[in-house]
């Protein structure tokens, strides 16, 4: 039994789809919105969230702990240990949600201002909403119903943003905080109706502290990914020009947009690989897969750099002409579509049951962070200016990419050689596009915008077919197309078939 790489990529892609699909129609409103609600509103509305943000990023990461154990127990067929354990770490964390919405209730009394003491009110109700429809969402995820929550996040992704324009023009900012909660609320039904996940209140002292300790350094993971998402803006807010920020914060939109696919590829795979791995005759067995899958996953990050430069180029010089400036940042911080993307694979070795590592990636990600800020700090006295911040994130990121490799490699390779063989593997393609930064530069100085587009499309496909041609045939060969069109003619007659 081998994982299937078709599988994942087309589940995948309804993920990627919905996120694309809500970008936009929320950016359509965001502009009807700015027309009726007014600077001060939007500060209170921003205030808010932040409220929200924190509160949701705090936590004792017990679904977490117990959403890493149910794969491999479903796996191995054994649905009422999983349920249990769900159940188990399910049961303490909505009543330690309870916590912060006393605690943003409380809040709300200590401000004057009537429309922010109000919202406070209003987003304390939609913390434990959105707990709720997260919670079923995670576990219908975990499953492997993905259809199913596909179809919540694409509810999600278009309710919000229709609620919030219609009843904009009445009730002003309160639009924007009514919108979510009450969205949420349909969620949380609609999982209960579509996705049950058989929750009952359950207790036991001895697993929830030994799921504790697991979901501590979890959460703890989570805290430091959005310490590395928000720190170089922070840093360009207190150190560089508001104009600075405003163009690296353009330009990382961009990527968060471009970043949709691998990552909606490798959170697919999560609990597909666990379940895999644990019903594996050994660690290495249950990896083996990863590998081939991380190549996969290089090839196709590294292709998407270069075409991600290009489209962001055009849109910029047609649309946006304002953010010329934000281009050679976008095109640094565009690495990180591979980097981000490829680290996951040796990250989920590391934080698997099997392996149980995970304080050894919390550590990795610290350090990695350390580095960024001291990093940040230095490059921004020494005068490089965003650019050379987006440089630092990358060069830590990359870091932190192979350190997790390393420590991982002896859950996934026999031999030295063969580790050695596969970092060239996922590395060549990544080196190639680093030469399409320094391509790009050249056309940008010495051609118009038609020749440009031209020229760069023309070297891709040429680049990318020769190296796939002679360094990739056994993945990217026609045997390999061939059968992946298999795979999808069989998926689509299953579908046929269950419908």
């Amino acid at each position: 039994m081998t994982i299937s790489i078709t599988n994942i990529a087309r589940n995948s892609l309804k993920f990627s789809t919905v996120q694309v699909i809500g970008a936009v129609i929320a950016m359509l409103a965001s502009m009807y919105v700015a027309t009726i609600i007014v600077p001060e509103e939007y500060g209170i509305y921003g205030f808010l969230g932040l409220w929200l943000m924190y509160a949701s990023l705090i936590g004792p990461g017990l679904v977490s702990a117990g959403s890493r154990e149910m794969p491999g127990l479903l796996g191995k067929g054994e649905v009422a240990r999983a349920v249990r354990i769900q159940n188990v770490s399910l049961t303490p964390e909505l009543l330690y949600s309870l916590l912060p919405f006393i605690v943003i209730l409380a809040a709300s009394f200590f401000f004057s201002d009537t429309t922010t003491r109000t919202g406070m009110f209003i987003i304390a109700f939609s913390y434990l909403s959105a707990r709720l429809a997260n919670f079923w969402g995670n576990y219908n995820f975990i499953r492997e119903k993905f259809n199913t929550v596909a179809t919540g996040n694409l509810i999600q992704a278009i309710a919000v943003p229709v609620i919030t324009v219609i009843c904009v023009y009445w009730l002003k900012v309160y639009a924007l905080l009514l919108a979510p909660l009450i969205v949420n609320v349909i969620l949380w039904i609609y999982y209960l109706k579509r996705g049950p996940i058989n929750f009952r209140f359950q207790f036991d002292r001895s697993e929830t502290i030994r799921l504790l300790k697991v979901g501590i350094v979890l959460q703890g993971g989570t805290l430091v990914f959005w310490a590395y998402q928000l720190m170089d803006r922070t840093l360009i807010a207190s150190m560089l020009t508001q104009e600075q920020l405003g163009l690296y914060t353009y330009a990382i939109g961009f990527v968060t947009i471009a970043l949709a696919l691998p990552i909606s590829f490798t959170n697919v795979l999560r609990p597909i690989l666990w379940r895999y791995a644990n019903n594996a005759d050994s660690v290495l067995e249950g990896f083996r897969d990863a590998k081939r899958i991380a190549v996969y996953l290089a090839i196709g990050t590294a292709m998407l750099i270069p075409l991600a430069q290009l489209g962001f180029y055009l849109v910029v010089n047609l649309i946006t002409t304002k953010y010329t400036g934000s281009i050679t940042i976008f095109n640094v911080l565009s690495y990180n579509i591979y980097l981000a993307a490829i680290v996951t694979i040796p990250n989920l070795v590391l934080i698997s049951t099997i392996v149980n590592k995970q304080r050894l990636s919390l550590v990795f990600y610290i350090i990695g962070l350390t580095l960024n800020i001291v990093f940040d700090i230095l490059i921004i006295q020494l005068g490089y200016g965003v650019v050379g911040v987006a440089w630092v994130t990358i060069g830590t990121q990359g870091l932190v990419t192979l350190t997790v490799y390393y420590f991982a490699r002896s859950y996934m390779f026999t031999r030295k050689a063969e580790y050695l063989r596969h970092q060239a593997k996922i590395l060549v393609p990544f080196i190639l596009s680093i030469c399409f930064f320094f391509f790009h530069r050249y056309l940008e100085s010495s051609f118009g915008l038609r020749a440009f587009t031209g020229i760069s499309l023309a070297a891709q496909v040429i680049a990318w077919g020769m190296l796939i041609g002679g360094f990739y045939r056994d993945y990217l060969s026609v045997k390999e197309i061939k059968a992946l069109v298999a795979q999808i003619k069989e998926g689509t007659r299953s579908r046929k078939t269950e419908k």
